[in-house]
């Protein structure tokens, strides 16, 4: 069996700048991180089935992490050129989406009953079918670590991963708990 260690090379293969052991034990499911979800800045609640209100409570969040010890935090950093550099953040969010898909079906294979914890909403569909529709890709959509209550920057700190990367910057986090 793979141990974390290889996990963290094989992140780190498919090109993320950042990798880190994470503790299932320093995950926290907030009500407030699930109120920001409710703002619906991101235009995305209750219309991506891997969002609130449809990716279920933060009772059912808890409950699909139990079982689980650690995992992994894996992190793109995209550079700006300047604070207001939007078309570098969507392509660094876009790069930092196909990087996680890959390295999540790459662990897989060992670890089939993994829980990935993606950043942002999905995107794996052009418009998300929800609510009309059923989810095309349940086996391969990702709920993001926002939808799950978890304060990303928080989750770094506690597991020595920093989240703040410097000035011109921006990063994306993602996680995957592990059997």
């Amino acid at each position: 069996m793979t141990d974390l260690s290889q996990c963290l090379e094989r992140a780190q293969a498919f090109g993320f700048e950042h990798a880190g052991n994470l503790q299932v034990s320093t995950l926290e499911f907030l009500p407030e991180v699930r109120a920001m979800c409710a703002a619906d800045k991101c235009h995305s609640f209750g219309r991506n089935w891997m969002c609130p209100p449809a990716c279920g409570s933060l009772d059912d969040s808890r409950r699909r992490a139990q079982g689980f010890s650690a995992g992994l935090l894996v992190q793109t950093v995209g550079k700006l050129e300047d604070d207001f550099d939007y078309e570098s953040m969507q392509e660094a969010g876009r790069v930092h989406s196909r990087r996680f898909h890959g390295l999540i079906d790459e662990l897989r294979v060992e670890f089939p009953k993994l829980l990935a914890m993606g950043a942002g909403a999905c995107t794996l569909c052009e418009v998300c079918s929800c609510p009309a529709q059923p989810c095309r890709f349940p086996d391969r959509a990702i709920t993001s670590m926002e939808a799950f209550g978890l304060f990303v920057s928080r989750v770094c700190e506690r597991n020595g991963l920093a989240y703040n990367r410097g000035p011109l910057t921006v990063t994306y986090t993602s996680c995957v708990l592990l059997e």
